[in-house]
């Protein structure tokens, strides 16, 4: 529930920036996105295949049916990334942004996609996961060198403000890891009860 905010939407944000740069990061940013968006083909898009886990969980799998059901902290992660997609000021963090998510996934991937097989998962709901394992070990040197390095490189005034990218993608992932674990541990929920919201 909590990763369907920035699941269901997970490239989009990011394509903000293609019209944004050019050469080698240009390049880059597409070879990723087209990853994302599957190649063209719409079962792989993981946008979809993410789809795929929460219906194999018996989750609603429309965008924002639990928006009201996520604290805070979660929505920062998803926040973040828009924030940084809306602003063509913010284009280096955004690139940064990217790459850390890319160069950081593989491992947890693998963890979820193990753990849901332990549960008795089939590979309909583990798809997702692994398959980023995959791409993501890949992406993660593309987003690297060929995204970050190809922009800092035509853009070195932009160093900073990729690596702040970086540091703040990874932050309110580490907050929102750390919200959910504290109320996993002292035994409740890390969901929002929906009556409590106040209506808009």
């Amino acid at each position: 529930m909590h990763r369907s905010i920035y699941h269901l939407k997970e490239a989009d944000p990011h394509s903000w920036a293609i019209p944004r740069v050019g050469g080698r990061a240009k390049a880059a940013l597409v070879e990723i996105q087209a990853d994302e968006y599957g190649g063209g083909r719409f079962e792989r898009m993981h946008s979809e295949l993410f789809r795929t886990v929460m219906r194999s969980l018996d989750l609603d799998d429309s965008y924002g049916a639990y928006l009201d059901r996520v604290p805070a902290v979660t929505l920062a992660v998803s926040n973040t990334m828009s924030l940084f997609g809306l602003h063509r000021r913010w284009t280096p963090a955004l690139l940064g942004h990217l790459a850390a998510f890319e160069m950081t996934s593989s491992l947890p991937n693998r963890r979820y996609g193990n753990g849901l097989r332990r549960l008795g998962h089939d590979a309909t709901a583990t798809r997702f996961y692994d398959e980023h394992v995959e791409a993501d070990a890949v992406h993660e040197q593309i987003a690297a060198h060929d995204l970050c390095g190809g922009y800092v490189q035509d853009h070195p005034e932009a160093a900073d403000d990729v690596l702040f990218g970086a540091a703040c993608a990874l932050a309110v992932d580490n907050v929102m890891a750390a919200h959910l674990l504290a109320k996993w541990k002292g035994g409740s929920s890390a969901l929002v009860d929906s009556a409590s919201v106040p209506a808009a």
